[in-house]
């Protein structure tokens, strides 16, 4: 398998990711990974702290807020 030299994007195909898995390389998905739903992030959050997200996802949440609260 061939190390890239230079700093190029590099897409891993499922090609080449049959061959590092059969090389011994397991994938691990990087700490900065969620696999948690956005709605989910967004439904813990305060009104507070969703008032400082920037643009169209905080004015859906708001307005699912104002819709679902009794």
């Amino acid at each position: 398998m061939n190390q890239q030299q230079d700093s190029e994007s590099f897409f891993i195909t499922e090609e080449i990711e049959a061959q590092m898995k059969t090389a011994g390389y397991v994938f691990e998905p990087p700490g900065h990974v969620s696999v948690v739903r956005l709605r989910d992030v967004l439904a813990a959050l305060s009104d507070n702290d969703l008032a400082v997200w920037p643009g169209e996802v905080a004015k859906e949440e708001f307005e699912r807020r104002r819709h679902t609260r009794p």
